[in-house]
C-alpha cells in the first residue's frame, strides 16, 4: 500500500515530531493550573507514578524516554494521586485500537490517520489539535481551554458521545476517565519496538463549551443553550447525596457500580493496590455481562487489566475474560433471576474491595457503598423528608412541650399571651425568691 504523507492528511495539520518536552509544553502551558502526572513502566514491569513541573520536564525528559513513558492529558493537585483531586480539565481524546479492528486491521497509521479525519469532517466535528502514532494504534486530542473540575459530569458526557462516534475506528472504550495516559512523543512503545510520534494536528485550543455542543449534535443531541430553554423548573426539594433514579433496571445498576469502580481505580492513581487486583477486575467484568453489547467483552477486560491490574498473572486475567465470555452468552434480563449471571449487592463490593464510609463519601460513590455508611444516608434521607414535611427536631418538640407543662407565665401573674409579649420586648418583672 502507497504511503500517505503527512501533507496529504489535512492543510490543518501543522504540528508534526514535537519532541517530549515540545508535547509537554503543549499540553500543560505555563500558567496553568495543577500538574499532570507521570507514569513509567520500567523493564522489570515496575511502574512509577508523579507530578511533573516544568523545570522538572527539561531536566529530566530524556531519562524519562529510556523507559516506557505517559503522561496525563488532565491536571490535578501536587503530589495527590491522578482521579483523585483533579483541579482543571484540559483535553478530550480517543485512543484509536485499529489494529482490532477488520476493516483497519494491517493498515498503515498514515491511512487510518487520513480516513478518521474524513470521518470527523463528516460528523462536523474539528480536526484534532493533536494526532500521535503511539506505535501500534492512533491517539486523537482536542486540547480545551482550562476548565474547572465542576464541568466534569459534561466532560465525561462528552468523552462518551465522542467514544461512541468513533466506534468503527476501535475506539477503546475504557479510555475517557479523567486520569488516562498517553504515550510521550519520543519514548518506545515496548510491546512493538516503535518510536510514539507526533503525526499532525492544528495545536488549537477549544471552548469546552462549543465543543461539546459539537459533539452532541454530531450524535443527535440538543446543544446546552438548548436543553436549558425546554428545562423546566425543578422542584425546591434539595438534592442528597443519596439521590438516585428509582427503579433502576440491572443494566443501569451495573452501569452505576462500573462508574463506582472506575472513581476507586483513579482515586488509586489509575492502578489498582496489590490485594485488591484479581477481585477489582472480576468485579469490572461482571459489570460487563449485564450490557447488551458484549461482542468484545474478553478485549476489554484484557486492555483494563494491563492498565488497572498490572502484576495479575495472565492464568488470572485469562480465567477472569473466560468466566465473563461464559456469562455473557447467558439469555439477557433485566430482572435478578436465576440466569447464572452474578448479582453482587453494592456492600458485598464494597466490603471485598476494603471501601470504607469515608472513602464512598470523599469518592462520592452511590453503589459500592458499605452497610454502615448506607444506613447512614438513609437516615440522613428520612430526617430531610420529616423536615420537608414540617417535623420538629426532638430538642424543638422537648422544649415545647416542656413550656406547656411548666407554665412559667403563672409565676409572673400573667396570662400565657401576655408572657409572650413581654418576654419578647424584654419587659418581665424580676421574680423575687421567698
Amino acid at each position: 500500500m502507497q504511503h500517505v504523507s503527512p501533507q496529504e492528511f489535512s492543510p490543518l495539520d501543522r504540528i508534526f515530531n514535537l519532541s517530549g518536552e515540545e508535547y509537554f509544553d503543549l499540553l500543560h502551558p505555563e500558567g496553568t493550573h495543577g500538574q499532570p502526572k507521570v507514569l513509567v513502566k520500567f523493564r522489570d514491569n515496575t511502574y512509577k507514578s508523579f507530578s511533573l513541573n516544568r523545570g522538572q520536564c527539561s531536566l529530566q525528559m530524556h531519562a524519562y524516554l529510556d523507559e516506557s513513558c505517559f503522561l496525563t492529558l488532565n491536571r490535578f493537585k501536587d503530589g495527590s494521586k491522578a482521579g483523585s483531586n483533579l483541579v482543571a480539565l484540559n483535553a478530550l481524546y480517543l485512543d484509536l485500537d485499529y489494529f482490532d479492528t477488520t476493516k483497519w486491521h494491517g493498515k498503515s497509521a498514515d491511512l487510518v490517520q487520513a480516513a478518521f479525519t474524513a470521518h470527523l469532517s463528516q460528523a462536523g466535528l474539528p480536526y484534532p489539535s493533536i494526532f500521535t502514532q503511539t506505535g501500534r494504534g492512533l491517539a486523537a486530542i482536542w486540547l480545551i481551554t482550562e476548565t474547572p473540575n465542576k464541568a466534569l459530569s459534561r466532560w465525561q458526557a462528552a468523552m462518551r458521545a465522542l467514544v461512541g462516534l468513533s466506534a468503527p475506528f476501535g475506539v477503546d472504550k475504557g479510555a475517557k476517565d479523567t486520569s488516562r495516559l498517553f504515550r510521550i512523543p519520543g519514548s518506545v512503545n515496548e510491546k512493538v519496538n516503535r518510536t510514539v510520534k507526533v503525526s499532525g494536528g492544528t495545536g488549537a485550543r477549544h471552548s469546552f463549551d462549543t465543543l461539546a455542543d459539537q459533539i452532541f449534535v454530531a450524535c443527535g443531541r440538543p446543544k446546552r443553550a438548548d436543553l436549558n430553554a425546554k428545562t423546566k423548573p425543578k422542584s425546591s426539594k434539595p438534592k442528597t447525596e443519596t439521590d438516585m433514579p428509582a427503579g433502576l433496571t440491572q443494566a443501569q445498576r451495573f452501569s452505576v457500580i462500573l462508574d463506582d469502580l472506575e472513581k476507586y481505580r483513579n482515586a488509586s492513581g489509575g492502578v489498582i493496590n496489590e490485594g485488591y487486583r484479581n477481585k477489582w477486575l472480576h468485579f469490572y467484568a461482571t459489570c460487563l455481562t449485564h450490557f447488551k453489547d458484549t461482542n468484545n467483552i474478553g478485549q476489554d477486560i484484557a486492555k483494563m487489566a494491563e492498565i488497572a491490574t498490572p502484576g495479575l498473572s495472565i492464568g488470572e486475567v485469562n480465567a477472569i475474560i473466560k468466566q465473563a465470555e461464559e456469562k455473557a452468552k447467558l439469555p439477557y434480563s433485566d430482572k435478578v433471576i436465576s440466569d447464572g449471571r452474578y448479582y453482587y449487592k453494592g456492600e458485598t463490593i464494597a466490603e471485598a474491595l476494603g471501601i470504607s464510609s469515608e472513602t464512598a463519601r470523599s469518592l462520592g460513590l452511590k453503589q459500592v457503598v458499605p452497610q454502615e455508611e448506607k444506613r447512614r444516608r438513609c437516615a440522613t434521607a428520612e430526617r430531610q423528608r420529616r423536615q420537608q414535611n414540617g417535623a420538629v427536631t426532638r430538642a424543638e418538640y422537648l422544649a415545647k412541650n416542656d413550656i406547656s407543662r411548666s407554665q412559667p407565665w403563672l409565676q409572673y401573674g400573667l396570662k400565657r399571651s401576655q408572657y409572650y409579649v413581654r418576654k419578647t420586648a424584654g419587659t418581665l418583672p424580676d421574680l423575687i425568691d421567698d
